[in-house]
């Protein structure tokens, strides 16, 4: 399985900043993460994984936020898309799916962010481990991912 130690090298080689914050406990939801930290909900994100006709989406949005697969499909773009579920995610990305990160994700995955969270001055998402948070920059995030910013939240 892959850990925070590979989100921190993705971003490193990348030479984005970022901080990997370590929390006590797990914590599985972004939406408990959000209030377990006292952040603001908006700051706080999940990645939704997809298989898509051509590889693998992942979809950056809002803890309580899902996407609007017709969005997604158009911003991919994508013909068919469908939700992995967690053993799904662990076996096509080696992370957990209570901790995945919206960064150093399989090579070739494109990445959309939604655009309520480009917004935002800063970001927290699982950081590769349930007891690991990445707080980053959404310009930063864009940059190490290549990142298309697109309105994808239903």
């Amino acid at each position: 399985m892959r850990t925070s130690v590979d989100v921190h090298n993705f971003l490193l080689e990348r030479d984005i900043p970022h901080e990997l914050v370590p929390v006590r406990g797990r914590l599985r939801e972004p939406e408990r993460m959000a209030a377990v930290l006292g952040l603001p909900p908006d700051q706080v994100g999940r990645v939704v994984v997809l298989e898509a006709t051509k590889g693998l989406v992942a979809v950056v949005l809002p803890a309580g936020a899902v996407p609007d697969l017709r969005r997604v499909a158009v911003a991919t773009p994508s013909p068919a898309l469908t939700e992995l579920d967690p053993d799904g995610i662990a076996e096509r990305t080696d992370f957990l799916a209570e901790a995945i990160p919206p960064v150093g994700l399989p090579e070739g995955t494109r990445v959309i962010l939604e655009r309520t969270l480009a917004d935002q001055e800063v970001l927290y998402f699982p950081g590769g481990e349930p007891s690991t948070l990445l707080k980053i920059r959404p310009d930063d995030l864009v940059r190490a991912t290549g990142a298309k910013v697109a309105r994808v939240a239903r």
